[in-house]
This record gives structure tokens, sequence and C-alpha cells, in this order.
């Protein structure tokens, strides 16, 4: 009996011990270069704290910003190439054409489940996640404008990044 209670903690410790090295991208402040660190203060001055990852060769830091959670993503070079920030649920915190936009839709009456705003370089737009009881959930993509870059299929924790094209 001892014997069994014994491979089965060894087997229960073995389990946590690989879960927690598949999911371990954090990474610590001190791992990440100078110049993404540079470019990172001088985007968001006023941030106390981040919480670093590495995210598919991109430095990416999640903080508190301006009462929000806000993730913003680096190259080793130090160049910025997106912020992703957390809007919630509510359609109030889009802009109103936006807002028009999605109310003039065809997927006015589902359920809000999340709302995100990406910043690029050269580019904004607005992801709006809704679902509706026996529908597959969607995922939206809105331009500034209000016109709608993307209508697809809920991307099932597939996440947007720097490369993600529309």
């Amino acid at each position: 009996m001892k014997k069994y209670f014994y491979y089965l903690c060894m087997g229960l410790a073995g389990m946590l011990f690989l879960n927690s090295c598949e999911e371990d991208d954090d990474i610590r402040v001190s791992e990440v270069p100078k110049v993404v660190m540079n470019t990172f203060d001088t985007m968001f001055p006023n941030v106390d704290r981040a919480e670093w990852e590495k995210n598919r060769g991109y430095y990416v830091a999640e903080f508190w910003y301006v009462n929000a959670v806000v993730e913003a993503w680096f190259d080793s070079k130090g160049t910025w190439r997106m912020t992703e920030t957390d809007l919630g649920m509510s359609l109030a915190n889009l802009p109103e054409v936006v807002q028009t936009a999605f109310n003039g839709g065809q997927y006015a009456t589902w359920r809000v489940d999340d709302i995100d705003k990406y910043e690029r370089p050269n580019e904004t737009f607005y992801l709006i996640e809704v679902e509706k009881n026996g529908q597959r959930d969607r995922d939206l993509f809105f331009a500034p404008d209000g016109s709608v870059l993307k209508d697809e299929v809920d991307r099932d924790g597939k996440e947007v990044t720097p490369d993600t094209q529309f």
C-alpha cells in the first residue's frame, strides 16, 4: 500500500511539474533587453509594475494603465509592434461610430462577451467577441470608422498578434 501511495504521489508531482513548464512563458524584468525596456518606459512612463513574457518571439508586457489591462508587444530590437487594451464588455467603451455600426449589424441582438482595442504603428481596430445560444461564437473586427474588417467564427483561443493579417 505504501508503495502504491508513493507512486501515486510521484505521478502527481510529475504532472504538476510538466504542467508548470508547459505554460511558463513568463520572464523576469532582468531578462528583457534594455532597448525593449527603454521603449516601454518611454511609451508608458507611469507604469510601476508590469509582468513580462516572451510570446512568438516578441516581448510582451502586461500591466494596468488608465483603468484598463493592457498588453504591449515589442520586438527584440525594442520596436513597439502592438498594444492590446481590454475594454471589458460594454459597448459604451467603444467610439460612437463603432457602437452605431455594431448596433445596426446582424449581431446586435447577440451578447457581447469581450471587447479589445488593438493599436499598431499604422492601424487601429476593435475586436468584439459575441455569442448567442445555439450559434457559434463570432469575432467581429471593426475599423475606427465603423466598417467591418472581418467577421469570423470565434478563433478558439487564437490570439491577435502583431503579425495577424486581415
